[in-house]
């Protein structure tokens, strides 16, 4: 098992964390994280991190932080009956109506820049699992 180290955190808390990451690992799937997340966060912390990998996609095309904040711009506010459809539950107003903030782009963007961060691992990897679907 990797140790995580993160001063943020107590090495309690460091435990519990590393055991809700493996939880995470054991999805088979997106339907399966999609499941795990729905009960995980609330529709606003979700809305929250679909932003941000919004954002991190538009920044690894080289858009402009206006382009990316016209682009994540809510549409018609679908959002209360699609997760009621999706979950079976019915949530309150998601912040699916909100705008990225150009603060929220600065902060992605300098967390993506790092070449040794999370958003480049993932980005990476997904890059190698398109190559390597390419290639069968």
């Amino acid at each position: 098992m990797d140790s995580i180290k993160d001063t943020n955190f107590t090495d309690s808390e460091l435990v519990e964390l590393t055991d809700l990451y493996n939880a995470m690992l054991t999805m088979k799937d997106s339907a399966e994280m999609h499941k795990f997340f729905v009960d995980l966060c609330s529709i606003n912390e979700l809305h929250s991190f679909l932003h941000r990998w919004q954002i991190v996609r538009r920044i690894e095309q080289g858009k402009s932080y206006e382009e990316i904040i016209r682009e994540i711009s809510p549409a018609e506010d679908q959002s209360d009956k699609a997760d009621s459809e999706s979950t079976g539950r019915v949530r309150g107003k998601a912040r699916s109506s909100t705008k990225v903030s150009s603060t929220t782009i600065s902060r992605v963007k300098n967390c993506y820049v790092n070449p040794e961060g999370g958003y480049r691992t993932a980005l990476n990897r997904l890059k190698e699992d398109s190559e390597e679907n390419n290639n069968k």
